[in-house]
């Protein structure tokens, strides 16, 4: 039976006892794309990702598996209960994939529900709960609230085959769903029944908000026929998604039957969209007939009008224009009317629906600015809602300064939060079409890698009156790049640059075990040799050079190849840095350095993806602990590494892609300092830092882009 039911549906979203109208991270309803697979293109999937474990991401984090979970769903093949495992397996097998490469260690749980024709069907894996009502009865899932022991089960990204629960019920006018974290157990069964019984989808979520006390997450879906008239509280809507769809165009009425219709709050009425079936389609066909009879009267009118003005000439006399004129006239105008009219019309929208997400946006930060500042959890829950909030509005209207200063105003309290360092970041060169990953400062040069195009950039830096630093010029090294001559070899894709201090060159290393080294004004001056043995080595990412041996980080064969010098050429075969029985597990490491002064020169510093850093000396492990970090910015994963040997500035950056975070230590461990900048977006693919100790400015590479933070002083 097609077109039987549409959903209702509102969330609760409560962070440190009091509710938030934005919508919570990783909540989405979305109907079935034009595109959809066969036997989904009347499914409506409800979806609610939730943290789990000691690390939380970021809310993106949860919005885009709430959004993977839906395209994957909509693609799969199959009945509804095969779609789902197969949502539940490739999510759970992403976060397996993520985990095990070292990165920074997330969980997560999963609820899901489908609708299609009569019948909802629900899954979940970890901790979340459904509580269904149906023909006057109350169905927990997956089990009773009372059952603790097979009320949690195993989170996603936890094990290889996640522990999947599913039901099916049976469908009709009225029947209600509730979706939630695991907190949702620990209320009164009584009283939730209560507020399932109520009269509308709004009078339920103000029930549920009543009974919670400090934290929740929640979906309420009421399913009604489509010719029900839509509740004042509640606003039409194709999908809740936040993120820009990676689906086909949505399908016209006709072709989705099913649609949803979402509140913002247990509190509010949101602001209306649209609604694809039933009462919609009908008011849609009035509001274009009433349309079309205002054109037609509206031209109608006109030309009586023109009638008027200039009335047809007298019998054999010639009129006020020719009648090609007239005509011309007569199209124009009208035309020139209707444009004016439907430009005012779409003006006037785009400028309420602006408003709109403002004074959400607006709500959001006073409610945040109520939270005690000692609930940590709440508070970042809270301001992170508003930068949530402000970047719908930026869609709508970017750069709007009252937005702006929302989302600085939420960077000001994390920093006072977690002591964030938060600086702007100058652009100091971009590259088109460029991935760069490696960066080398030498003196007034700095050499990045382009990993995209395989080649190195030699950036000139000069140093104005003002102690600023700008770029001067840049230049490609011609013999380092994939497919250049050099000598009898062409050089293939590049691992790594250093600088050698020992023969004063730019120095490059590809998989083939080329080392290319060319001097830095001499553009042509080069040299290149082949290193022995390069066929063991399984997957290198970083070299160093340190009194005349070179060291290679190979973490796919768990070692450190370490060539000796003889003659000033590296002639012998490599030698295994770590030896014996009892060897170090660095299959996920990402960066090292060598400390080369004093007493413990030569002692080799290893960063794995998940944060840690060991010490070695000799191939053997010597004490390195981190101290001194605030709470909250705890290493949970690491993305690069680098050792400053300045002897005025030593210390490690370690950087964290996924919190767009430049971490200092020393060369103990201590922490120094965290560094934010304020257009956080430009540390989104954030892949290496160099540090000047002499300026006190760091260079980061992100992206395309060579950016540069100043340490001295923080931006006002």
């Amino acid at each position: 039976m097609a077109f039987d039911f549409e959903a209702l549906v509102g969330h609760l979203y409560v962070v440190g006892g009091r509710s938030l109208s934005t919508q919570p991270p990783g909540m989405l309803v979305e109907v079935a794309p034009k595109k959809a697979a066969r036997g989904r293109e009347l499914d409506t999937i409800f979806v609610l990702v939730t943290p789990s474990g000691d690390v939380t991401a970021p809310a993106a984090f949860y919005d885009q598996m709430a959004n993977l979970a839906a395209e994957r769903y909509f693609n799969s093949n199959g009945g509804v209960t095969a779609g789902l495992r197969t949502v539940f397996n490739s999510l759970n097998q992403d976060l397996v994939d993520h985990n095990g490469e070292g990165k920074r260690h997330y969980e997560a749980n999963l609820v899901c529900s489908v609708l299609k024709d009569n019948e909802v069907f629900l899954a979940r894996a970890g901790a979340g709960v459904a509580l269904y009502r149906h023909m006057g009865e109350m169905q927990p899932f997956p089990t009773d609230f009372s059952n603790d022991e097979a009320l949690y089960g195993p989170p996603l990204g936890v094990q290889p085959v996640p522990d999947i629960k599913m039901t099916r019920y049976g469908v009709m006018q009225g029947s209600r769903l509730v979706m939630s974290d695991s907190r949702l157990a620990d209320l009164d069964m009584g009283r939730m029944t209560a507020a399932l019984c109520t009269n509308e989808i709004a009078d339920v979520l103000a029930g549920y908000k009543e009974m919670v006390s400090s934290q929740v997450t929640l979906m309420a879906i009421e399913f009604v026929p489509p010719e029900t008239p839509s509740p004042a509280s509640v606003k039409d809507a194709r999908s809740s998604s936040r993120a820009p769809s990676t689906s086909a165009p949505l399908p016209s009425p006709v072709t989705a039957p099913t649609t949803t219709e979402t509140q913002a709050s247990a509190e509010e009425a949101a602001a209306p969209s649209r609604r694809v079936n039933g009462v919609l389609v009908a008011q849609l066909k009035v509001i274009a007939g009433a349309i079309s009879l205002f054109f037609s009267r509206l031209l109608g009118n006109f030309s009586r009008i023109l009638d008027r003005v200039f009335p047809p000439p007298p019998e054999g006399k010639r009129g006020w224009f020719r009648t090609s004129t007239a005509v011309a006239i007569s199209i124009i105008i009208p035309i020139a009317v209707v444009i004016l009219v439907a430009w005012f019309g779409l003006s006037s929208t785009d400028q309420t629906e602006f408003e709109t997400c403002v004074g959400n946006a607006t709500k959001a930060a006073n409610l945040a600015r109520s939270i005690n500042s000692t609930d940590k959890a709440g508070t970042l829950a809270a301001w992170d809602a508003v930068v949530s909030q402000t970047n719908k509005c930026d869609k709508m209207r970017p750069n709007d300064p009252t937005m702006l200063s929302l989302v600085r105003e939420a960077q000001t309290v994390k920093d006072a939060l977690f002591q964030i360092d938060r600086r702007h970041a100058v652009t100091l060169k971009s590259f088109q079409n460029a991935n760069l990953t490696r960066a080398v400062l030498q003196g007034q040069d700095l050499y990045v890698l382009d990993s995209q195009n395989q080649l190195v950039q030699r950036i000139s830096l000069k140093t104005n009156d003002d102690g600023t630093v700008e770029a001067a010029s840049s230049e490609p090294m011609a013999a380092l790049r994939r497919g250049a001559v050099v000598g009898q070899y062409r050089v293939s894709d590049l691992i790594d640059i250093v600088w050698s201090d020992d023969t004063t060159q730019i120095t490059a290393l590809d998989k083939q075990g080329l080392l290319i080294q060319c001097s830095p004004r001499f553009r042509q001056d080069c040299q290149v040799q082949k290193l022995l043995r390069s066929e063991n080595w399984v997957n290198p990412i970083k070299m160093e050079l340190w009194e005349g041996r070179l060291y290679l980080l190979d973490p796919g064969a768990n070692q450190i190849w370490r060539y000796d010098s003889t003659g000033g050429s590296f002639a012998s075969s490599p030698i295994e840095y770590f030896s014996g029985d009892t060897r170090p597990q660095i299959q996920n490491a990402v960066g090292f350095g060598i400390y080369s002064s004093g007493t413990t020169g030569g002692s080799v510093f290893i960063l794995t993806g998940d944060g840690q850093t060991t010490k070695w000396l000799g191939g053997k492990q010597t004490p390195f602990v981190y101290a001194g970090f605030p709470d909250g910015q705890q290493l949970a994963g690491a993305d690069s590494f680098y050792l400053n040997p300045d002897p005025i500035g030593q210390g490690l950056f370690i950087t964290q892609r996924s919190s767009r975070t430049i971490f200092e230590t020393s060369l103990s461990g201590t922490w120094f300092g965290s560094y934010q900048v304020y257009e956080e977006d430009n540390f989104a693919a954030l892949n290496d830092v160099v540090a000047d100790a002499n300026l006190q400015l760091i260079y980061a590479l992100s992206g395309n882009s060579v950016f540069m933070i100043d340490q001295k002083h923080p931006a006002q």
